[in-house]
């Protein structure tokens, strides 16, 4: 499944690299139906819904993936927060607890309502949304790698507190944290086409599959073709993304499995580490 999704998701990729543009205005040739010239249409400023559709799609490709990277990021910087004992993880709790009770996408509409339009803040709006999950997931792995006999051997021969969450800890929650981003990139493509077609997406005139499909509504049943073909990508793109998630759930799933035996060799490495030391001494 995971090589069907890279597939889709390479032709979109290459869709949106080739095709993809603001368009020309021409209100002499607008709403004009696909033809060999246009094979998607023109809108009702007669722009290319072909390069308007492929520029949209850059765009959600884009924020999405700085919406994953700012998510992944910060579960990397909540984690190892988590492990400094004067941190006040039971306030950023409760705080993230508060927050799971709304919808993720209220929220990201709130936060790109005050952030104001713009790529970079649309991105760190929709980050913010989903900054409750990311943190549980922090917390949880890191809070429990804590409690592990491997962590208590590097503490035991004086290994820095950075050393410890670099070395040791952070290599067993990249994989959570990354399964997250997954996650959160796909809820960023649904995210960003819905706060473009509410308005509060990205500025204007950059296009969006939200905003095309927004500008479509008063002529939806004179020219479909406006609807079409940005639903089409847009639907390609989510089953794209759906195949991907799935196959990192089931590596997530084996990851699990398989992450106790690793621990156990960890910690009789920690433990024969531990000995030397005290040989030495």
């Amino acid at each position: 499944m995971r090589r069907i999704g890279l597939l889709i998701l390479l032709f979109l990729l290459f869709f949106a690299l080739f095709f993809g543009g603001s368009g020309d205005i021409d209100t002499a040739s607008r709403l004009l139906p696909p033809s060999g010239g246009e094979p998607f249409g023109t809108d009702t400023l007669g722009r290319s819904l072909l390069e308007r559709t492929a520029g949209g799609l850059g765009v959600s490709l884009y924020v999405a993936s700085l919406t994953a990277f700012i998510s992944v990021l910060a579960g990397v910087v909540l984690s190892f927060l988590y492990t400094l004992p004067s941190f006040p993880k039971e306030i950023l709790l409760s705080i993230s607890d508060s927050l799971k009770a709304v919808p993720s996408i209220v929220l990201a509409l709130f936060f790109a309502s005050v952030a104001g339009p713009g790529i970079i803040r649309l991105a760190v709006a929709i980050s913010l949304s989903h900054i409750a999950d990311v943190s549980r997931t922090s917390y949880f792995c890191t809070s429990a790698l804590l409690n592990e006999g491997f962590v208590e051997a590097e503490r035991s021969i004086g290994a820095r507190r950075s050393r410890i969450f670099f070395r040791i800890i952070l290599p067993h929650v990249l994989p959570y944290l990354a399964f997250q981003g997954v996650s959160v990139f796909l809820s960023a493509v649904i995210a960003e086409s819905t706060l473009s077609y509410l308005g509060c997406g990205v500025e204007v005139p950059l296009p969006s599959l939200g905003a095309i499909l927004s500008e479509a509504r008063p002529v939806m049943l004179s020219a479909p073709w406006m609807v079409f073909f940005p639903a089409m990508i847009l639907l390609l793109l989510g089953i794209a993304l759906e195949l991907i998630a799935f196959s990192f759930s089931d590596s997530y799933s084996s990851f699990k499995g398989s992450h106790k035996r690793k621990l156990v060799r960890i910690t009789k490495i920690s433990s024969y580490r531990k000995a030397g030391s005290k040989a030495r001494k």
